[in-house]
């Protein structure tokens, strides 16, 4: 299917893409959002995600291709936890809180939008873990040229 993609992608003109540097690229962007989410959500699940990216990422000669299967699960696992988080306290955050003078209503909405920005990158991130895992190489050999 990798294939399918690359050659749909080279016959619009798309510049083939370096998945060693886009998984890089999208785990820092998602560790960020990941802690400006913590304001106010717990989000154990997520930084843990992240974390194991980083350090997949740092040491990819003491990696395998197995590891990024995991973070796609632990993606996807943190995805749905994600929403059922959304159904259970999302409206309840999405009000406003006139008692703390409204303050905590910011927080707590700001908090909200990260993980709803979060869940949208999530897709994006199982993507990219998937092509990770298939081009290992590939994130072995650039992981010099990044750090």
């Amino acid at each position: 299917m990798s294939k399918k993609v690359e050659t749909y992608l080279s016959k619009r003109g798309v510049k083939p893409i370096k998945w060693a540097r886009a998984t890089f690229v999208l785990t820092i962007i998602f560790t960020i959002i990941t802690c400006l989410a913590c304001f106010y959500k717990p989000d154990f699940l997520n930084l843990t995600v992240c974390t194991v990216a980083i350090y997949i990422l740092s040491n990819a000669q003491d990696s395998q291709q197995k590891h990024f299967r995991y973070l796609i699960f632990g993606t996807v696992l943190s995805f749905v936890y994600d929403l059922i988080w959304i159904l259970l306290k999302g409206f309840d955050y999405s009000g406003d809180d006139e008692d703390n003078g409204g303050m905590e209503a910011k927080i707590k909405k700001f908090s909200l939008l990260m993980v709803i920005l979060s869940l949208i990158i999530k897709v994006f991130m199982v993507i990219v873990f998937w092509m990770a895992s298939l081009k290992f190489a590939d994130v072995i050999d650039e992981r010099s040229a990044l750090l």
